[in-house]
Order: structure tokens, then sequence, then C-alpha cells
């Protein structure tokens, strides 16, 4: 094979491998945007009530700060609950609380649950064999232009 015939099988290999590269950006990029708007709506339902209570309560127990925080979304038509934030850790909270991926021992247990324009959710502390398909909603968030609110609506 010439020099010529391997230089330009080497030039179209390498534009293929970027072409693929340049590809992939936008997907992890938009996965980002999604990930901090997640966030967002954790944050506010965090703020509420019930949900602060039992972060302040976890970490008066003698926890370390920031509590450990694990988000669910309940599926009931599927009987499943799934991860709501994507397969790597995500960095979401702040000096009371973070978010983990693992339910450890003693953790806040969010559950979100879809609904018109937001999420029902519940929350409540609990270890990893406790979690629960079922429950009764504490509050409806609903996403008002960038940031979610409470919604009035009675639950």
């Amino acid at each position: 094979m010439s020099r010529f015939h391997r230089m330009a099988w080497m030039s179209l290999g390498l534009g293929v491998l970027g072409g693929a590269g340049c590809a992939h950006q936008p997907r992890v990029a938009e996965q980002r945007v999604e990930e901090v708007e997640k966030c967002q709506l954790v944050r506010s339902v965090l703020q509420e009530p019930e949900p602060a209570r039992l972060v302040k309560e976890l970490a008066s127990d003698g926890r370390e700060e920031p509590a450990p925080v694990v988000v669910y979304v309940r599926r009931p038509e599927q009987a499943m609950l799934e991860r709501f934030f994507a397969d790597d850790a995500p960095l979401c909270g702040d000096a009371t609380f973070k978010v983990v991926q693992e339910n450890v021992l003693d953790a806040v247990v969010v559950y979100l649950q879809e609904v018109q324009d937001g999420y029902a959710y519940d929350a409540h502390r609990a270890g990893p064999q406790e979690l629960s398909m079922e429950g009764k909603p504490q509050g409806i968030v609903k996403r008002q232009g960038y940031s979610w609110v409470v919604s009035p609506e009675p639950i």
C-alpha cells in the first residue's frame, strides 16, 4: 500500500472518529442541563416543611452534614421505583443535604410521582430495605418559568 493510500485511510479514520465524538457532544450537554433542572426540583422539594424537617432531624441525630438524600420516581402503573438522576452520582446539594445514588443505612428518601405539569412528592427517613411503592403525597411542585414552585392545589 502506498504512503498516499495509508495517509488517506488514516485521515478518513480520524475524520470518522472525530465526527462520532462531535455527534455525542450535544447529548452530554443536554444530560447536564437535565440534571441541573432535576437538582432545582429536588432543592424546591427539600425546602418544604416536612422534607426540610427530615433533613434537619437526620443531621441532629449525630449524622455528619450534609444529610444523604436519595430520590426515586414512583411508577405504580409499572410497579417500579426508578432512580431520578442518571447513573453517575449527581453533584446536587448544599450545606444541609447531598443527593446520593445508593441508599445508605439511614437517609431522607424523596419519592416523586409525575402529575400534570409537575410532580407529587413525599419524603421519609428510610434505609435501603424500607423503600415503598406507596405513599401519601405531601405536596405538589410544578414548573413555573425557570423554577419549580409548590402548587396551591389540594393534595
